[in-house]
């Protein structure tokens, strides 16, 4: 794991070196998603003001947009 961005009371995503965003449950520590779209370790993740979108941003010089909604 690289980097960490809470999306509320009952998820969190991890970013990891493998290029993937994992989505955990916090209270039962469970991964319940992965998301692709990098190619390589990922540097930073965000969640938007509006907590509608998660932004990740990897090494390999691309990010990545996933809504919250589709996932929750």
């Amino acid at each position: 794991m690289t980097c960490l961005a809470w999306l509320g009371a009952s998820y969190v995503a991890t970013g990891c070196v493998d290029g993937k965003v994992r989505l955990w449950d916090s209270r039962s520590g469970e991964c319940v998603k992965t998301l692709k779209g990098h190619s390589d370790a990922i540097q930073s993740l965000s969640v938007s003001a509006n907590r509608d979108y998660l932004v990740s941003a990897s090494l390999d010089g691309t990010a990545c947009a996933f809504e919250v909604e589709n996932f929750r």
